[in-house]
């Protein structure tokens, strides 16, 4: 069997020597000899490398290149792909071709003539030329002609139901397509598993080596690796698509450059930074709210008089219930604990005794990281749109809103009503309230109390990291060189506030700015905020519950 690491290779060799082939997919460990910063895909795809198996190793980047010094034990050859194409870069990728080809034919005692692999070669240009044509025609047959070319799996959708959302970035996998399709798209894949890793500009060539060395080279996508002349622009204007998802590797840097355009051209779109630990509920959230900020929402019949939202968040749950005038009824917190459901069904039946409804009587809307276990919600909404639709109703003006919750923030530009750009932090403690939690378990001070202490502070103190581990070292350095408490509490308020500030930037925010979530009760974040922003922070009178309020406003929104 041969084994490659990128679509990169020479696919005409594998099927001219009849040699079974794959591709390193990410599996569900990860190579422990390589740093834990070392790309998120080479970490786990590495394992599914077998010692038996041949390697064709492409130095695609610098964890590639690290990952291949650990597989001295495969028979294999290293294939340097160089990363202009110019004259010079085909006539050194062609001699390397050459001796790839007769190191394949003497490691398999093959004796396949040149004439073969023209001929495959050729086969291969028809089939890539046409797999282009059917992307737009008939993707049922642009799947079957992929997979006959490169052996993979085709990713990507074949039916092209409700949006269209385009996937950018690094290797991408069906989990993502399922994802896309589940919140009403379907998903074209122009990332290195999808079609455009084998479709090419054909040019003319001396021989068969420098021929497929320019089929090589001249991708008409190229991958992030080929920054300088990666033509998006090109792709995008050929599909119009409605949305658009950046899929990155985590420590993968290329294809972050894409974001500077994707913002000039003005196209909805998220950036899903995947570590392949199957842990993809916040990239999920994402795209969820991606597309239900460019759908319709249907309007259906409902005989209810209560509306009920249920935020079931990682931390704690909340439940807002309003009538048909969108007046706040009833609205009660709890801690989620280990049952999500169980606590959304103790805050509903708390809210129908209080008001005495039946169930019959009333429109279930829930949201949150736990919305989907909620089985008896009649519509799951992401809580990114239920917290821009709960602070427009308490503050039609809100230009810009910053969520701070237990394990996640969130900032959101606000247009119109409707999000026009957001940016979550989910993958850190870093501006969330687990950073503060840390913050508050070193200095011994309640949670609750620590920003008005904060506000006590006499010098200013700077805790340069973001990262709550490093930031706890920063801490128990200060607290050893004497600072007061006060002092560093508010070092601590201003990290977070940084971090938030740099997300706001991102969405290019506006005031009114409005903060809720549970952190929006802290003192002294609100003032490090409004003195880093230079403008007024509002926070509601119960900043916890506008995702619910939200929610229960989405369900009266749908009644007819």
């Amino acid at each position: 069997m041969i084994v490659y690491n990128c679509p990169l290779v020479p696919f005409e060799f594998f099927h001219a020597l009849r040699i079974p082939f794959k591709r390193i997919e990410p599996i569900s460990i990860e190579f422990q000899k390589l740093h834990p910063n070392v790309c998120s895909f080479c970490r786990s795809a590495v394992c599914s490398v077998k010692p038996t198996d041949v390697l064709v190793w492409t130095d695609s980047c610098d964890s590639m290149r690290r990952a291949y010094d650990f597989l001295s034990q495969n028979v294999s050859f290293y294939l340097h792909i160089p990363v202009k194409n110019d004259e010079l870069a085909v006539l050194s990728l062609s001699r390397d071709l050459k001796r790839l080809w007769e190191f394949l034919k003497t490691v398999f005692n093959s004796e396949v003539p040149l004439s073969e692999l023209e001929r495959v070669h050729r086969w291969f240009i028809e089939k890539s030329i046409h797999l282009e044509r059917l992307i737009e025609k008939d993707l049922n047959e642009a799947k079957t002609i992929f997979e006959e070319l490169s052996n993979q799996e085709w990713v990507g959708s074949v039916a092209r139901k409700g949006k269209s959302v385009l996937l950018l970035g690094s290797w991408a996998n069906s989990k993502l397509v399922e994802i896309v399709e589940k919140a009403g798209g379907f998903a074209l894949n122009a990332t290195c598993s999808g079609p455009y890793s084998l479709i090419f500009e054909a040019e003319p060539a001396r021989d068969i080596f420098e021929s497929i060395a320019r089929r090589i080279l001249n991708k008409r996508l190229p991958c992030g690796r080929f920054a300088s002349t990666r033509e998006l622009k090109m792709l995008i204007e050929r599909f119009r698509p409605e949305a658009i998802v950046l899929h990155t590797a985590k420590f993968c840097d290329f294809y972050h450059f894409d974001e500077r355009l994707l913002r000039e051209l003005k196209i909805p779109f998220v950036t899903i930074e995947n570590d392949f630990t199957n842990a993809l509920e916040q990239a999920r959230t994402r795209i969820e709210a991606l597309l239900e900020d460019t759908k319709d929402r249907p309007r259906v019949s409902v005989k209810a008089f209560h509306f009920v939202g249920i935020d079931s968040g990682s931390t704690s749950t909340k439940i807002v219930v309003v009538n048909n005038r969108g007046d706040i009824l009833f609205e009660q917190v709890c801690r989620t604990g280990a049952d999500p459901k169980e606590s959304a069904k103790r805050l509903m039946i708390q809210a129908m005794k209080h008001l005495k409804f039946d169930p019959q009587e009333s429109f279930v809307v829930a949201t949150g990281y736990g919305r989907d276990a909620i089985d008896f919600a009649h519509a799951r909404v992401t809580e990114l749109t239920c917290h821009a639709v709960g602070v427009k109703h308490l503050y039609p003006d809100v230009r810009t809103i910053i969520d701070v919750g237990g394990q996640d923030s969130k900032v959101m530009r606000i247009e119109e009503g409707k999000i026009v750009d957001f940016v979550m932090n989910d993958k850190c403690a870093a501006g969330t309230g687990r950073f503060l939690e840390i913050v508050s378990s070193i200095l011994e001070t309640p949670l609750q109390i620590m920003g008005k202490e904060s506000l006590k502070a006499k010098t200013q103190l700077s805790i340069s990291s973001v990262c709550a581990v490093f930031a706890e070292s920063e801490i128990i350095c200060l607290r050893s060189k004497g600072y007061s408490k006060q002092e560093i509490l508010w070092a601590a308020h201003n990290a977070i506030a940084r971090r938030l500030v740099t997300m706001y930037e991102r969405v290019k925010g506006r005031p009114p700015v409005v903060l809720t979530g549970g952190v929006a009760l802290n003192e002294g974040l609100k003032r490090a905020l409004e003195e880093l922003l230079k403008v007024e922070i509002i926070v509601p009178k119960n900043p916890v519950t506008t995702g619910a309020l939200g929610a229960a406003l989405m369900g009266l929104q749908q009644k007819l």
